[in-house]
């Protein structure tokens, strides 16, 4: 009996320190995703917080799309650092603990794209868009990925709904654009 105890007690605080961590403000959180990538991506790609609250007014769940401490510190990492192997580390964690963020899986995308790490780039890639589909940092990394594998049409399926989402002022277009060209001049397409 003591032993059922102490085990619904231990899984309670665990599930209570996981909760407090994915508690990020309660609201709504934008961010900046970047890295480089043949240039900075500064691009906004925050969103609705997609908060969820159990009616009584205590507990709030904070399955975000946004940027915690935690995320903002390991983008830290990936863009002004360029730490790409302790980001991984962080990253790892992080997803699992945050499982819903669609940015955490943008971030381990491209700190495994930028490490070589291909076929664990797109697996996160893809996760982070089932989350959320209209991502432009996800898909603009994810059009990347295709070139630096040689998928180029599905490069250009990325920047065509990339050239559908955005209409003004946006990098992510921009930027998968700019390494389309690149792509198309090396390979005489």
């Amino acid at each position: 009996m003591k032993n059922i105890l102490f085990a619904f007690l231990l899984s309670f605080c665990l599930t209570f320190t996981v909760v407090a961590k994915n508690d990020g403000g309660g609201g709504n959180s934008g961010g900046n995703s970047g890295g480089n990538s043949g240039g900075n991506s500064g691009g906004n790609s925050g969103g609705s917080s997609g908060n969820s609250s159990d009616g009584g007014g205590g507990f709030v769940y904070s399955g975000s799309t946004g940027y915690d401490q935690e995320l903002k510190r390991i983008l830290f990492e990936i863009e002004k650092k360029e730490n790409y192997d302790g980001a991984l580390r962080d990253l790892e964690t992080y997803v699992y603990e945050n499982p819903q963020n669609a940015n955490g899986w943008n971030l381990i995308g491209f700190a495994s794209r930028k490490l070589g790490k291909f076929d664990d780039a797109e697996l996160y890639y893809n996760t982070g868009l089932e989350i959320e589909p209209q991502h432009d940092d996800i898909l603009a990394y994810q059009g990347e990925l295709y070139l630096q594998t040689n998928r180029y049409e599905m490069a250009l399926e990325n920047l065509a709904i990339l050239t559908d989402l955005c209409t003004f002022n946006c990098t992510e277009k921009k930027e998968l654009a700019e390494a389309v060209k690149k792509y198309e001049i090396e390979n005489n397409l």
